[in-house]
């Protein structure tokens, strides 16, 4: 049992954005300087035609989406539609550049060579790009030249050319993007796995000791406004010795998943270890802490856990420290709850003592 909202782990595109958008930022930077850096070529190269304006227009509309990719890569604006956004900008600024150089009677390799930077940039996404979204703007770009090519009555050799080799090099890249898919989602699904492994409890699910303590000292140096509930199975040690190890094993589940139907998505739940339990809590009133342990002790309380033929019922002990300005770390924080969940079970048990 995995308690997904305490347990969080990046997304399939959030998780490989960390790792693959650094990079190519770098990619898109240059993108750009090479589009600034064709502004005077095209002005030489047509400042004797009719095409010059035109020209100039098309490559400042394509610098503009260069500039709109380096801001789509960078900016937080562009979460979690940045791949999209990515392509769009990137898609539409080869469009603006093929139109120029199709309808200006620039040489035919222009075309190509665009083209070509177009798809290292797309196979540098890696596992973000998906062959739906290549299959959009591949079947897109190659529609727009080769309708351009037609309208503007160019040789059939170079409409042949274009097919041949684009039609070519869309299919080997087609393959490198389902694959790069494929072993991306395999990497994902590996390090979600181990990431598992590494942070959780294996027996309750729920966070294990090193990863609580980390999220908690996170949140206890940010807030003020903080409290931790702590909880003992009571003689626990009486059911291993009694029922054996295994039924233990089902009381820690049954109490776990307890603790997680009985406390909200914003606390922080952990086994620290043995029969103990901790949860740590956020903004959160006198009020609803106390509501919070006695709904969870109620509830155990009440509980019948039943294994190889045994009924059991079981209490708990709870301790409740809240932070204040004497609180000034969060094994301090911890000791407090300590210290009230040793006077509950000293004092009769199955009680809270704050």
């Amino acid at each position: 049992m995995t308690n997904l909202n305490i347990q969080k782990f990046d997304t399939f595109d959030i998780f490989f954005e960390k790792r693959i958008f650094p990079r190519f930022l770098i990619f898109s930077y240059l993108g750009l300087f090479l589009a600034v850096l064709y502004l005077p070529f095209d002005y030489s190269f047509y400042k004797n035609t009719p095409y010059l304006v035109g020209a100039l227009v098309l490559r400042c509309i394509a610098i503009f989406f260069a500039i709109m990719v380096v801001l789509a890569v960078k900016l937080d604006s562009f979460a979690n539609k940045r791949v999209i956004a990515v392509t769009t900008f990137g898609t539409l600024g080869y469009a603006v550049l093929t139109i120029s150089y199709v309808s200006y009677d620039a040489p035919s390799f222009f075309v190509m060579y665009n083209w070509f930077f177009y798809l290292v940039a797309t196979m540098m996404l890696g596992a973000l790009m998906t062959k739906k979204i290549f299959i959009i703007m591949e079947s897109f770009q190659i529609s727009i030249v080769i309708l351009l090519m037609l309208y503007f009555s160019k040789s059939s050799e170079d409409i042949f050319l274009y097919c041949m080799v684009s039609f070519s090099l869309v299919f080997y890249v087609y393959a490198v993007v389902a694959l790069n898919r494929k072993n991306g989602e395999e990497s994902y699904a590996n390090a979600h796995r181990m990431y598992i492994i590494s942070s959780t409890d294996g027996l309750s699910g729920l966070l294990n000791r090193r990863t609580w303590y980390e999220k908690c000292e996170f949140f206890f140096q940010k807030m003020d406004n903080i409290s931790f509930i702590m909880l003992d199975i009571d003689f626990f040690k009486k059911i291993n010795d009694t029922y054996g190890h295994d039924t233990g094993d089902v009381v820690i589940k049954e109490v776990s998943n307890i603790l997680v139907e009985q406390t909200r998505d914003k606390d922080i739940l952990g086994r620290l270890g043995g029969e103990e339990f901790g949860i740590f809590l956020l903004n959160s009133t006198l009020e609803e802490i106390l509501k919070i342990a006695q709904r969870i002790k109620d509830k155990i309380q009440e509980t019948t856990i039943i294994h190889n033929v045994n009924s059991i019922n079981i209490t708990i002990s709870i301790g409740i420290s809240l932070k204040n300005e004497n609180t000034k770390t969060l094994l301090e924080l911890i000791k407090q709850a300590d210290i009230n969940l040793y006077e509950a079970k000293q004092t009769g048990r199955n009680k809270i003592v704050f």
